[in-house]
């Protein structure tokens, strides 16, 4: 019932809004007037990767695995 008071407008800001940024810190941060790539680059910061490691659907079962893909990812840009 609440979207039928609400805009188009309204709905895909709200939409856009939860889509890019699940994080309710990251978002206090970003209302504090931070920037999200800095605050979602710092949150990354030693967080340890275990593996097998599941990214969208693709396991890396090593490090070495994960290094090689990033490495070709970057190398094909």
């Amino acid at each position: 019932m609440l979207l039928h008071c609400m805009t188009n407008s309204m709905i895909f800001s709200l939409l856009d809004n939860k889509m890019t940024n699940y994080n309710p810190y990251v978002q206090t941060l970003i209302e504090m007037g931070y920037d999200e790539a800095d605050c979602r680059m710092v949150a990354s910061v030693g967080v340890k990767k275990t593996f097998p490691l599941n990214i969208h659907g693709r396991i890396f079962n090593t490090q070495e695995e994960y290094d090689d893909a990033v490495r070709d990812y970057i190398n094909e840009l």
